[in-house]
């Protein structure tokens, strides 16, 4: 009889404790799903805060797509080659097709939004090519005449050279997606040039080179970049003379070339 008693005293506590647990587990079921609607809702507004901030975009890669960060400044181009170009009020005549330009440096940016301010140190060097039959002479005095070749030499190249240590402050406007326009001067600490005239004689190489032909040691360029992502379509202009006019006939330069960014 005792054992009677006990086994239904069981099987009513046992019915009336499984809705309670069944009631439980409910309870904690709707407490993680409106936590996870939470956390989503979370997602869904710090998503928007960012896309008003103008700083994300998918980048869609199927199946799936990931959030990718870009900066909204534009990418400045900081390495360069170019063709350069002279105006003289002398009698030199430089030609673009054998003078040409090559420089870089080392991009240290700041950014804010779409505006950006870009410095660092680097180097450049500018070689100017005369064509026919023309030579750049350094005379013992130190001139710098524009002669022609000895008799009976057949001409290579008469070529100057300027290697300079530099510093450019650029402002950069950025239109988004890494496009842009950067503008700014570039000062120039001219260290070196030298002159160097090839040519043949009789099928023999012959070459004739000048040492420290009298740069100016300080100049200032104006530069303006076109930044289309990683590469830039650049202008440069020198409005101060590279020679001491002391020496040489008076001429600024100018260039356009195509730049590559290192930023990235």
């Amino acid at each position: 009889m005792r054992k009677i008693i006990i086994a239904v005293l069981a099987f009513v506590v046992a019915a009336t404790t499984l809705p309670a647990q069944e009631t439980i587990e409910k309870v904690i079921a709707q407490r993680d799903s409106v936590m996870a609607q939470a956390d989503s809702l979370r997602e869904v507004i710090s998503k928007m805060r960012d896309r008003q901030k103008g700083n994300v975009h998918l980048d869609f890669d199927i199946p799936f797509y990931r959030k990718v960060r870009r900066p909204s400044a534009a990418d400045v181009g900081s390495v360069g080659v170019g063709a350069l170009v002279s105006e003289s009020g002398g009698a030199l005549g430089f030609s673009p097709q054998n003078s040409v330009e090559f420089w870089g440096f080392i991009p240290i940016s700041t950014t804010k939004g779409r505006h950006s301010f870009t410095y660092g140190p680097g180097v450049g060097l500018k070689n100017f090519g005369i064509t026919g039959n023309k030579a750049m002479i350094m005379t013992e005095e130190g001139d710098i005449t524009i002669g022609r070749f000895k008799d009976g030499a057949v001409p290579r190249i008469s070529r100057l050279t300027i290697f300079s240590v530099n510093m450019p402050l650029l402002y950069s406007l950025g239109f988004g997606r890494g496009y842009g326009i950067t503008l700014g001067p570039v000062v120039n600490l001219n260290t070196s040039s030298s002159i160097i005239n090839k040519y043949t004689v009789d099928g023999d190489k012959k070459k004739d080179k000048y040492k420290y032909a009298h740069c100016n040691l300080v100049t200032v360029d104006a530069m303006v970049q076109l930044n289309l992502r990683d590469v830039s379509v650049y202008g440069r202009y020198s409005p101060m003379n590279v020679m001491d006019k002391k020496y040489w006939p008076e001429f600024t330069t100018w260039s356009v070339g195509v730049a590559v960014s290192l930023l990235n």
